[in-house]
Order: structure tokens, then sequence, then C-alpha cells
């Protein structure tokens, strides 16, 4: 009979091993039900023939366990077929926590690729003997108690449980472990791994129980055999005492709270897990259906957001990485930190969108040279033309605002080929820069521009027609900080710029102003090569970019003439444009990671600009020196842009 009590007593002080594993949200429990190891299950959830759901386990902030993940199991006693089914789950690692004694006694039978690891939890050679002043119920549940309680006092134990929980935060998995009867070492490991997780404690409770359940013929046998040996105890529900106990349990995680002050505490302090390793373990375990805020982002944020919540299915989730680091972490702060707004790479469609207008300041540099009417049929000039420019558009509705700004140099020349027409080429050079969602784009631009104009009757008064044809080289270069310890991605690539403008206007003189209305036609295209960043985690493969607009324009140029001043002739001028987007004015990037993208919008948004000039020619004989200024207004995404000119040219 103390043979039998004592083998008891043995099995209730081992230690209970917690498994955790997380699943998308209403995914079933598959798990198969093994008749050599009655107690193998996920620890997600309980099949519902067990009394679970059926279901995996929901946590808290949103999240629900994975499958397939960690298992628990009684000793893999296994027959031929139970080895067939475990050896097709995959599992990477068996992690047996019994003593030497009872693995000499029944050793396991390890599934195809598996290794193998004994992970002594108890510390000792053989179970220990823990006989009660008297065999009764009552004394014997106290002696479980008191056992439960060891896991969280016993320095040894506690240090077989920290191996353990490490070695399944470093496995890549699935991983299994087990005791003998996969009830109470083994239970501890799962009580600890679903608290990490964040279970409720109806559902740890639950879980823990279900062992009963699952090893009911075991627990009817042994409880037959034990009232047979002890008269005394026949009538007595045996259940606790050979299953488990939900005092057991409670003894346990009261004695964390008297110890450590709470879970958290028993981790960190008593077992010298770090945070890293307890958020290893929840990535490992539990999928969040919805971070923090998801719900109410909007624009570029709430697509962040997204592709953040769709890296958990990835190989960054899980694992020691930044990426998951920051993700558990912002899921206890309840906050993404900013990252929704950094991750996604506005900044390349901010990019995209500023290549599209890049023609509207060579027009303006252009504009003092190409109507040609100060030169004479056979006469040119030689301009160099400096620019200098800035462009904001407002944040709106989950996008980030952005500011741009750029300066560059056009040297060119204009020849009146004859009365009525005249034909202008250049070259230069523009170094852009892009600012949005905290990330910063260079953008320069090599640029090359061809166009006449013909009048009619002639260049100085009456309808004419107009074209030009811009191309260009594009070098990019993005860095991306992303926040979260993230660190920074950064990323380049080429790409090339195209423009093509035909417009009517007419010259009208009305001594002492002449008007010049003009219509036209701008369609432009930018293209920039796919290209991978570095540097970050969160790095992500840029979708080549290939945008093409069109727009209307409706210019009216005021001229006065010229004042003397001296060996100098003063010309003010001023300009009023009106540009309409025929299409839609803004641009989207999209980049991926592990095959999932993420997609964003332009800050730029703007159908209609408005833009106004003033500008002022000084003459002297064959040289010319002109200085102007532009105001942009835009609708819409509130965008607006100011823009100066000084050129100088020489006739001969």
């Amino acid at each position: 009979m103390l043979v039998g009590v004592r083998r008891v007593l043995c099995t209730l002080a081992l230690g209970a091993c917690l498994p955790w594993a997380t699943a998308s949200a209403q995914q079933a429990i598959g798990t198969p039900i093994l008749t050599t190891a009655e107690n193998f299950r996920d620890i997600a959830g309980i099949s519902a023939s067990a009394g679970g759901t059926g279901f995996a386990n929901l946590t808290s902030n949103f999240g629900v366990m994975r499958t397939g993940v960690f298992y628990r199991s009684n000793v893999l006693d296994l027959d031929s077929a139970d080895w067939t089914t475990l050896s097709g789950l995959g599992i990477g690692r068996v992690i047996d926590l019994r003593t030497p004694a009872e693995i000499s006694a029944t050793p396991d039978v390890v599934p195809a690729g598996a290794v193998y690891t004994n992970i002594n939890v108890i510390g000792t050679s053989s179970m220990p003997s823990m006989l009660p002043s008297s065999v009764s119920l009552a004394s014997l549940l106290s002696v479980g108690q008191s056992g439960y309680q060891t896991f969280v006092t016993n320095p040894v134990e506690r240090e077989g449980f920290r191996t353990v929980l490490l070695t399944l935060a470093h496995d890549t998995g699935p991983d299994l472990f087990h005791c003998s009867m996969g009830k109470d070492r083994t239970g501890w490991v799962a009580a600890l791994l679903e608290s990490i997780a964040g279970v409720s404690s109806t559902t740890l409770l639950n879980d823990y129980l279900a062992s009963n359940t699952y090893l009911a013929g075991t627990i009817d046998a042994q409880a037959a055999a034990l009232a047979a040996a002890v008269p005394e105890l026949r009538g007595v529900d045996l259940t606790p005492l050979f299953g488990v106990n939900s005092g057991y349990l409670q003894a346990a995680l009261d004695q964390v709270t008297a110890s450590y002050g709470s879970m958290y505490g028993y981790l960190i302090q008593g077992l010298g897990l770090s945070l890293e390793d307890i958020y290893v373990l929840r990535g490992k375990m539990v999928n969040y259906a919805i971070l923090p805020g998801q719900t109410v982002y909007s624009g570029n944020d709430a697509s962040g957001a997204a592709f953040l919540n769709a890296l958990q299915n990835s190989s960054l989730s899980g694992r020691y990485t930044a990426y998951n680091y920051y993700l558990q972490s912002s899921v206890d702060a309840g906050t993404l930190g900013g990252v929704q707004r950094q991750v996604g790479g506005q900044v390349h469609a901010d990019a995209a969108s500023y290549l599209l207008r890049q023609p509207r300041w060579i027009d303006a540099a252009l504009a003092p040279y190409t109507d040609s009417r100060e030169l004479v049929p056979g006469q040119a000039r030689m301009w160099l033309a400096g620019m200098g420019s800035g462009f904001w558009s407002q944040g709106r509705a989950g996008i980030s605002p952005s500011t741009e700004r750029s300066a560059g140099t056009l040297i060119g020349a204009t020849s009146r080929l004859s009365d009525r027409g005249s034909a202008s080429l250049g070259l230069g050079y523009t170094s852009g820069t892009v600012e949005s969602a905290a990330a910063t784009a260079t953008v320069n631009t090599v640029m090359a521009t061809l166009g006449g104009r013909y009048g009619f009757s002639s260049l100085e008064a009456g309808p004419y027609v107009v074209g030009r044809v811009d191309g260009g080289w594009v070098d990019y270069r993005s860095n991306r900080p992303l926040g979260g310890g993230l660190g920074a991605a950064s990323g380049q690539a080429n790409g090339a710029l195209f423009s093509g403008l035909a417009g009517l206007g007419d010259v009208i003189a009305f001594s002492p102003v002449t008007l010049t209305p003009q219509a036209g036609v701008r369609v432009t295209s930018q293209t920039l090569g796919a290209f991978t960043e570095s540097g970050s985690e969160a790095a992500l493969g840029v979708h080549g970019l290939d945008n093409t607009a069109a727009s209307l324009l409706l210019d009216l140029d005021a001229a006065l003439e010229p004042q003397i001043l001296g060996a100098w002739s003063l010309a003010p001028t001023a300009t009023l444009r009106y540009e309409r987007y025929l299409g839609n004015p803004q641009v989207a990037s999209t980049g991926t990671r592990y095959g999932f993208a993420v997609s964003q919008k332009s800050a730029f948004d703007s159908h209609d600009l408005l833009t106004a000039g003033l500008g002022i020619t000084a003459r002297r004989h064959a040289l010319s020196l002109e200085a102007r200024g532009n105001v942009v207004v835009g609708d819409g995404a509130g965008s607006a842009g100011l823009g100066g000119q000084l050129s100088l040219g020489y006739s001969f």
C-alpha cells in the first residue's frame, strides 16, 4: 500500500510544465488523439470532446493562440501508429522533464526528425518520496499543494523551469514537452506559457484541469487499485489524487504572489528571464488580430499598421528580433508609437510626386528667354539660370505632411531662326530633397530641354504655337528612420523623367503693356527602378514607380514696356498660371517584406494649382539680368510653394 502511495506522492511532486501556442481567430483545434500518449495535446486549446471550446484560446489585447507551436504530453511510450502520427507533425524537439530513474524505466519513443533533450526540472536522480504523517485524502492533497509550491520556492526547480522556457524560446519549433503523466511538471510549464500569452484565469484553470479528462482511463484504474489496497479510501473521489486539482495550481500561483508579487516578478526575478525572452515566447504563441489603435487609423497609417500586423506571420515574429520586441512592447504599452506612420515608405510616393512636378520649375527658368522677341532674326542668346524652390503639402487622414526643397542650374541657348520662329535648348542639374514621415529622400536630376516657338505672323505680335520636350536621368536615395528600435531603412535607385508641352498663345500689345495669354497641355512621365532597402528588419523591397500625369495649363503674362535708367533698361513682368490635373494627382508607392505588401499615398493631392509670379529684367546692350519670384497655392490637400530664379543672358 505504501508503495502505491509513494508513487502517487512522487507524481504530485513533479513540477508542472507550461506550453503555449497561438492560433488564428476561430481556428479549430485539430490535434490528433493518441492512444499510447493520451495526454498529448496542443497548448493552444482544448478539443470539445475534452471539455474545451474546440477552438484556439483567446488572450488579452485581442490575441489568439497559434496552433502547432508547443505541444504537451505524458511519456511518449508510443506504438507504431502513434509514432507515425506524431512524426507527421514536424516536431523539432522533445523536451523530457523527467528524472533519470523515470527515463530508465520508460524511455521515450522519439518521433522522426525530433531532437531529444532531457531537462530534469526536479534535479534529483529519481522522484523524491514525500510521505504524509497519515494516509488520508486531506493529507495527500496537502502534500500535492506543497509539491507545487516548490516549483516557486526551490532554486533547483526554478533553474529547471528557466532552462525549459529558454529552450522553447530559442527553438524554431514546433516543440513538445512532457513528464511522466503530463500533468504536474508539464502542467506548470503550460501554466507559465499561458500566463505569458495572456489567457484568462478561467482558461488557464480549464486547460490545467483537462488532464483529468485526457487521463480519465488511467486515473480510474489507479484509483481502483488504491481503493483495493486501502479499504478506508473506498467511496472517496480519488481523482484529485491521481489527476490534478485546482488547489494544486492555486497553491503555486499563491506562492508566486507571496514570493514575487506577480507572475511577471516570478518570471523575471525567480526564473531570471529577460523581458525579451518573455516577448519571444509570447510572439511564438500569440497572434494579435488587432494591434493597438489599428481600428481608428486611416490612410497611410492604417496601411502601415496592417503591415506591422501581417509581419506577425513572418520569421521576424517569435524570435530574438527588433521587430518582435517592438511589437510585443507596443501591445503592452497600448500604442504603436508612430511606427505605423513611418514603416510604409510614404517618402517614396512623395518623391515620385515631386518628380512629376519638376517641369513647372523649368517653365519658370525658361520663361525670360523662350519668346525671343528681343532678338532679331539670326541672333542668339546664351543664358544661365539658377533656381530654388520649396513646396509643402499638409498632412491629413493618416497621411503625413511632406516638404520639398530643390535648387539647380540650367544653361542654354535661344536662337531667333527667322521673323516667325525660334528654338531653344538647355542642360541643367537639379538637387532635390523630399521629407515626410521622418524620412528623407534626395532626388538629383540631370535634365535636357529642347523647345521652339512659331508665330503665325511674327513673334512680336499675334498668335503662335509653342512646344517643348524635357528629358532627364534621376538618381534617387532615401533614408527612413522607422522608430521603435527598428533602425533605419535606406535604399537607392535610378530613374528617368520625360515631359512634353504643347500650347497655343497670342501676343497682344496694349501700350504700355503686352499681354500674352497661352493655353496648353503637358504630359509628364516619371520612372524609378525597383530597389531593396537595407539597414532594418522592416526594410522594404520597393516596387518600381512608373507614373504619368497630364495637366491643362492656362497662362497669362503681362510685361510693361522697358523703362530707361541710365545705361540700363528695366522691364517688370507679372505671371498668372492655372494648372489643372486631368487625372488623379496623388501618387502611390508599394513595398513588400516577407511577402506582405504595404502601399502609401503621396501627401500632394491637389487637382488645381495657381501660380502667381513677379519678375524684373534689366538689360544693357547684349547683357540681360533677370530676377523672378513665384508663389504656388493648391486646392484640397493644402499644398503651397515658393520659388525664385536668377538668370544671366548674353546676346550675340
